[in-house]
This record gives structure tokens, C-alpha cells and sequence, in this order.
């Protein structure tokens, strides 16, 4: 058995490659060994000792993945090596008149033929990384190919980019950043949850966050890296596209296991057409869905000696080319933009068009998430404009089109003071929309309490947004206490409010008192805490007393919590309406500290669980917070990692993979056996707890 490592150097070591180890095995293969709170003992364990030890800290330590340098302005950097654009094939047609050049250029016949190299082409920031001696020592965006920024504060905080290769390599590689649909997905649901405006695509929330000066802000988003090229791969004794990829795995380096050696052009066709196909899968939440947005399929030589044969056009080189999609695009006319308020008293501008079919349905509005995009496009009323939607749920428009304008159009009237209160409107700085600044707007009232109300939150079913408008209207409520104090009586009186709508309202506003600490903690709006925030502060502190008494100290060394986040925290509990309003929630009977946990401790912990098709007795939310509470991970998509899937019928893929994949599986029958066993039967069940 090996021995120990004893002295704090030798540990540290130690730990610092055990945890690069680990990293590799859950980022790049993702084939973990250990659980996630395993790999957070290592790291709690480095960090200690680099503390007690601050000249054990070394550059390629998984301790400075953390964020916090802040530069005041971005150095330039010159690629020795040129990143050049790529030329695009929109069409079948276009990509095999590209197969047809490349063969009268190099001259290629039945017997000598050539073969392509094929990889999806990830719709984030070209990035170049240089090592030396197996260290990251650099990295710069692409800039206009010949100058970039040094942004390696932030591409240092990606966790699946290793510090330190598996080899003494040095050189220059190049990536893409990007940002998956998952975490882009859980990253605006968060963001929503918090009141925050969400990020309108995933390809531009990694741009922005690798182009920061404060590398906190890269930190905290969840961006990953994938590596795609050697600069000068003939020199470093590479002689295919295909070998390069080999070894960019062979040093640690994230890889897309997508690529695929295409031997003729009739194959490069058909696995583009099959990419098309799951690059749409995700918004069907299929389990063959790409797990990134692609925008299209690079096709390249796999022979490096005829790069060099090739070589260049003014801007691309031939050997390449970026065999995209057509986007599916409509055109039609801006009619008028309304302005949506929302509880924090935003106005979101939002596009009514005259109806267009795109993509099989009628459209009527599109997004223009805000001013700075309004003043970006430069449309006015009775513009012809393009709308695209692609990926998006909303459609949003891309730009005008190419028709002059006859002096028909007016510019967009922008509110001058808020409709729902008259007051006068300012502009937040943050959103970059107009707002409106009095806290007790009836618009923003109206907002809170559906939120309040909603599925993630409190789950008063039968509390939509319209009868929280008139519930505001009437005089009923003038906070989201005020639900818990609504008479029978009042509410019958109102029109359209039937007896048992009415009883149906009042059982579910009732039941919502038992919702768990974590769902409190979400509906009080504290900024940028969402779900998954909510649940960790609910875990560490166990009560609203706790939290409300942690100062931002305390705060910032809950793992997870950064400086900016344990400010908001912080003042909002110091904020006197805010207390008021903890306060009478308390008096309503709200839960304020966590329960104990519905099954034995430990039961699901750091186990990663896929809940797929449907359960006769609960809901996913319901099944889901239930495994949460007890220390699971639930996942949306099934992987070497997961550790149980739980099937109801319906099921599909996910149960199909797991089978493959040989992950263990329940159905309803064995979940409501393990459910009603007395050793992990709640002293206190839930409402939709399965029947003995």
C-alpha cells in the first residue's frame, strides 16, 4: 500500500493531483470514481492547508479556480499563429461545390481519394490557450485573428480546463468556450427566481463572462471549455486532424466526443443531417439532444500536409469550412411595444407583430429584452423587421430588413411615468429598463403575488395571475401576507368567484404553510437567490433566525456564496419593511426552520438520481424536493455518474439509457415499497405521500 504523504508540501501535492485526477474523470470522461462530497473533503482539505501554508499555493492549484482578480483594463495579445474565420456552406449544394474544389486542388481521384474530419461547431468564444511546460500560462480571445485580449484571470476559473497538463507539453491550443442548454437553462431559472433579468442566450452569456475584468463574475457562471486545435500541430509531429484530437485527450484536455472521421462527402452529408437533428432535440428534452447549441458542423481536411498545401484565402483557410443550417426566419411588421412590469418594478419592452407563421406556429410578439438591444436593432413602429426562433421559447426579432422606410414609421413611445401608479420612471442601471421605483406599485403587487403563488415557490394552485390582480384591485391584500389572511366570506362576495373555486383557493393557500424552509427562503425576493441557493442557505444556517442574523462574513464563507450575493443577503435582512414582512409571514404560520429530513439521514446522499415519465401519486417537483431533502442530486439526463433512475410510465430514453448504460432502476411499485417502509416513513407526511 502506498504510503501517506506526511509533511504539508508532500500533501498538498498530494491533494492538488489527486483533485486535477478527479476533475479529469467527472469533466472530460465523465466516468467519476468518488462522490461529490468526497472530492469537497480533498479540496476543503487543500484549502486548510494552503491557508496554515500560504507558500504551498501554486499556480495550477484547483484552490485559485475561485475568481477574485479584478484588472483594470485587458492587455492585448498577438497570435503568433493567426485564428482565422471560417467560410460558410448553407446548403448541400454549397458544401459539395466546397468537395469539389478541394479535389481539383489537390488533384484527388478514385485512387486517390481524400477524407474529412468532422466536429460540431459550438456556438460560443474562440479562445487561445498557451502552455508551458504542461502550466497554463496564458490565454486571449480571438480578437480579429491577429490581436486578442489576455483574459486568463477568467479562463482560469473554468473547472474542467486543467491548470496543469498530463504531460510536459508546451505550446498553443485552441477552444471554444461556451455555456451547456442545462446549465444555461438552471443559470435564468435562477436568475428568474432572484427577480434578476435573465440572459437571452447562451453563446453570449460565455462571451461576456470571459470578457470581464473582475474574474469573480467568470467564476461564478457556469462555463466550460472544449479544445480543438494545436497551433502548428506538423511541427509538435501531428500529421492528421484526427491525431491532434488524440492527443489534445492524452494531455487532459476537454474534447468533443461528437467528432467523427467522415471518409467521403456523402458521409460528411449524412452526419450533418444527423447533427440538425439533435441540435433540435433539446427543446423536446430528448436524450439524444447535443448537450450545447451548435450552428453548424466543421469540416475539415483530416490530412495536415494538405493544410499546408492549401493554404489561405484573404480570411479563411481552404482547407475548412463551417457547413451550417438555414436559420428559419420570417419577416413582418412592428406594429407597437408594450412594456411588462415586473415585481421589481422593470419594464421588459416586448414587440407586437402582425401574425406570421414561423416554425409551424402564429406569432404575434417577440422580445427586445431591453433598451440597449432596442437602440442596437434601430427600429421604429411600422419597421419591416426579421424575426427568428430558433432555440428560443419567445421569438425574437434580428433586425430590420433592407426596405427603406417611407415615413410611415413613428419612433417607440417610451412611458414617462408608470401606468399602474403614476410614478415617475427611472432607469435601472442594471436591467438597462426603464423602472419603476415605488415599492408599493400595484403593478408590482400583482407580479409578486403570482410569484409568490407559483409552482416553484409557495405552489398555491388557484392563485393565477388574474385573481391576483383582483385580489389587488379589490382592496383585499396590499402585501403577499395578505393571502394568509383572506376571508371566505370576501371572496364569495366577488363575481365570478364560485363557492368551490373559493374553498379550493383557501385549502391550497392553507397548505402552502407547510411548505419547506428552502421555498420561504425564495419567496422573500432576496436578490439573485434562486432555488439552488435557497436550499444551500437553508441547509447551512437551518432557520430564517440563523440567516437573518449572519453578517456578510459569515456569509461569504458558505461554499457557493460569493461577495456580491452575501451583500444582497445582508441588506435585504437590514432593510426594517423587509423584517416587518418576515415577521408577519412568521405570525401566518410559514415554516422558519428546516424539518427534519422525511427519511433516514444519509439515505440518497451524494447520490445523483433521474426521475423520467410519470407517478400516479406525486408530482416530479414533489418526488424531486423529497429526494433533495434527503441528500440526492436529481438530474435531468442520465450519465455514467447517475446512480438510480426512478421510471414511472412514460418513460423513454432515459430509462432505455440506463438500461444500457447498466444504472439501476425503480418503477412506481418499488418506489412506493421503499416509501412505506417504516425505517424511512416521515414522522409527518406530505400531502400526496403514496397510501399504505
Amino acid at each position: 500500500m502506498a504510503r501517506e504523504p506526511r509533511e504539508p508540501a508532500e500533501r498538498a501535492a498530494s491533494l492538488r493531483q489527486q483533485l486535477a485526477d478527479h476533475a479529469h474523470r467527472y469533466y472530460v470522461l465523465d466516468a467519476p470514481v468518488i462522490s461529490d462530497a468526497e472530492y469537497d473533503a480533498l479540496y476543503r482539505e487543500l484549502e486548510e492547508l494552503e491557508a496554515q501554508n500560504p507558500d504551498l499555493v501554486t499556480p495550477d492549484s484547483p484552490t485559485q479556480k475561485v475568481g477574485g482578480q479584478v484588472l483594470p483594463y485587458f492587455e492585448t495579445v498577438n497570435h503568433r499563429v493567426p485564428m482565422y474565420s471560417l467560410d460558410n456552406a448553407l446548403t448541400e449544394d454549397e458544401f459539395l461545390a466546397f468537395d469539389q474544389r478541394l479535389r481539383k486542388l489537390t488533384g484527388a481521384t478514385e485512387l486517390f481519394s481524400i477524407e474529412y474530419f468532422c466536429e460540431p461547431k459550438i456556438d460560443g468564444l474562440a479562445v487561445s490557450l498557451d502552455y508551458k511546460e504542461g502550466l497554463f500560462v496564458r490565454g486571449a480571445t480571438r480578437g480579429d485573428g491577429t490581436t486578442g485580449e489576455d483574459v486568463t484571470h477568467n479562463l482560469r476559473t473554468i473547472k474542467s480546463l486543467p491548470l496543469r497538463l498530463r504531460s510536459a507539453f508546451t505550446g498553443t491550443v485552441r477552444g471554444e468556450v461556451y455555456i451547456r442548454t442545462d446549465d444555461f437553462a438552471r443559470l435564468n431559472e435562477t436568475r428568474r427566481q432572484a427577480g434578476e433579468p435573465t440572459y437571452a442566450n447562451p453563446r453570449n452569456t460565455a462571451a461576456g463572462s470571459i470578457r470581464q475584468l473582475d474574474s469573480s463574475i467568470a467564476a461564478a457562471r457556469p462555463l466550460s471549455i472544449c479544445l480543438y486545435a494545436i497551433a502548428e500541430a506538423y511541427g509538435h509531429g501531428l500529421t492528421t486532424q484526427e491525431s491532434v484530437l488524440n492527443r489534445l485527450r492524452e494531455l487532459g484536455l476537454p474534447v468533443s466526443p461528437e467528432g467523427r472521421l467522415c471518409p467521403t462527402s456523402g458521409e460528411v452529408v449524412a452526419f450533418h443531417a444527423e447533427l440538425g437533428r439533435r441540435r433540435e432535440l433539446y427543446w423536446a428534452e430528448d436524450d439524444g439532444a447535443l448537450p450545447y447549441d451548435i450552428d453548424g458542423l466543421v469540416v475539415k481536411l483530416n490530412d495536415l500536409t494538405l493544410w499546408e498545401q492549401l493554404g489561405y484565402t484573404a480570411k479563411s483557410p481552404r482547407y475548412m469550412i463551417a457547413f451550417k443550417w438555414e436559420e428559419e426566419l420570417a419577416v413582418t411588421t412592428l406594429e407597437q411595444v408594450t412594456f411588462q412590469i415586473s415585481r421589481q418594478g422593470i419594464f421588459s419592452p416586448v414587440a407586437e407583430l402582425t401574425p406570421v407563421q414561423l416554425g409551424g406556429v402564429t406569432v404575434r410578439r417577440a422580445t427586445l429584452h431591453n433598451l440597449d438591444e432596442i437602440a442596437r436593432l434601430d427600429v421604429m413602429l411600422g419597421d419591416e423587421v426579421h424575426i427568428k426562433r430558433g432555440g428560443e421559447v419567445i421569438p425574437k426579432i434580428t433586425a430590420r430588413t433592407a426596405r427603406e422606410r417611407d415615413g410611415g414609421e413613428h419612433p417607440i413611445a417610451y412611458p414617462g411615468a408608470c401606468p399602474h401608479c403614476r410614478t415617475g420612471l427611472v432607469v435601472d442601471e442594471r436591467a438597462h429598463n426603464w423602472a419603476c421605483p415605488n415599492r408599493d406599485c400595484a403593478g408590482r403587487l400583482v407580479e409578486r403575488l403570482s410569484y409568490f403563488a407559483s409552482r416553484g415557490v409557495m405552489d398555491i394552485e388557484g392563485m393565477s395571475r388574474k385573481t391576483a390582480e383582483r385580489l389587488v384591485e379589490e382592496g383585499l391584500v396590499s402585501d403577499v401576507d395578505g393571502i394568509y389572511g383572506l376571508q371566505r366570506d370576501a371572496l364569495v362576495a366577488l363575481e365570478r368567484f364560485a363557492d368551490v373555486s373559493v374553498d379550493n383557493l383557501l385549502a391550497a393557500i392553507s397548505r402552502s404553510r407547510r411548505q419547506p424552509l428552502w421555498r420561504t427562503i425564495v419567496a422573500l425576493e432576496i436578490p439573485q437567490i434562486g432555488e439552488q441557493t435557497a436550499k444551500l442557505l437553508a441547509r447551512q444556517f437551518g432557520s430564517l433566525a440563523a440567516l437573518s442574523a449572519a453578517e456578510q462574513p459569515m456569509l461569504e464563507d458558505v461554499k457557493g456564496i460569493g461577495p456580491l450575493m452575501a451583500r444582497d443577503i445582508a441588506e435585504w435582512f437590514a432593510d426594517q419593511r423587509n423584517r416587518a414582512l418576515l415577521d408577519r409571514l412568521e405570525r401566518a404560520g410559514l415554516t422558519m426552520s428546516e424539518r427534519q429530513s422525511s427519511a433516514e439521514p444519509g439515505v440518497f446522499a451524494d447520490k445523483t438520481i433521474v426521475l423520467t415519465g410519470t407517478m400516479s401519486f406525486a408530482t416530479r417537483d414533489q418526488l424531486r424536493e423529497w429526494l433533495e431533502l434527503n441528500g440526492a442530486t436529481v438530474s435531468g439526463s442520465v450519465s455514467k455518474r447517475t446512480a438510480l433512475v426512478i421510471a414511472g410510465p412514460g418513460a423513454g430514453g432515459k430509462l432505455a439509457k440506463a438500461e444500457k448504460l447498466g444504472v439501476e432502476t425503480w418503477d412506481e411499485g418499488r418506489l412506493r415499497a421503499f416509501m412505506r417502509d417504516e425505517d424511512t416513513q416521515p414522522a409527518t407526511k406530505p400531502d400526496w405521500w403514496p397510501a399504505s
